[in-house]
């Protein structure tokens, strides 16, 4: 057990949030010595991300007029999906909306983390201690995880904002040097089975929500 895990890990979620939204607005982030390495290598991950490109939409966004009534008095910008046929609908705010330099629009979220995201589970070839490889193996599980989440905000943003992503991105960043920043990046081919797999869940839902007595 770790006491108080839960809130320090919220709370330095919530720093970096907060601070890739100052970043995307030109001002200066000075992170303080419990999340510097967090921070390391976000400010050039972000430049080389928005190269050529531009921010469509943050968490707080602040360039889209037209999409204005998506954003609370909170300035937190939240989007929605309903299906009429079924009644199955779902609300959210995600992290980063943007067109890259080629004009493909890519949906990103934003992870802090102990220990590193995975793409894939470990090899048993692979010279790994069993610290790495358990974390690997746990990381490999939170992908997945967010790769729903990021299939739901799609499908949400493209209801909301009439845009159309071609991707999704996982950004992590840790105080592992190793793996300080991580980026995951999934095609359309990838979204799409994402997507199935994420509407399967809302049907189960609704389907569990309807079973209650």
């Amino acid at each position: 057990m770790n006491p108080g895990g839960a809130e320090q890990a919220a709370e330095r979620g919530t720093w970096i949030h907060n601070s890739v939204e100052n970043y995307l607005r030109g001002l200066r982030v000075v992170p303080p010595e419990m999340y510097r390495l967090y921070w390391e290598g976000m400010p050039e991950l972000l430049d080389n991300l928005l190269d050529g490109g531009r921010v469509l939409w943050s968490e707080q966004p602040f360039n889209q007029p037209a999409w204005s009534k998506y954003v609370g008095d909170d300035g937190v910008g939240r989007i929605h999906y309903y299906d009429p046929e079924t009644g199955h609908g779902y609300a959210g705010c995600c992290d980063l909306i943007y067109m890259d330099r080629n004009a493909e629009i890519i949906l990103a979220d934003f992870k802090t983390s102990n220990g590193p995201y995975s793409a894939r589970f470990p090899k048993k070839d692979q010279n790994l201690d069993e610290k790495t490889k358990k974390a690997l193996i746990s990381g490999v599980f939170k992908t997945k995880k967010t790769r729903l989440q990021l299939a739901a905000y799609k499908a949400a943003a493209e209801a909301c904002l009439g845009i159309k992503i071609k991707k999704t991105q996982i950004i992590v960043t840790t105080a592992i040097k190793e793996y300080n920043t991580q980026i995951f990046t999934f095609n359309e081919e990838d979204v799409e089975k994402d997507e199935a797999n994420w509407f399967e869940v809302v049907k189960q839902y609704y389907d569990n929500q309807n079973a209650l007595p």
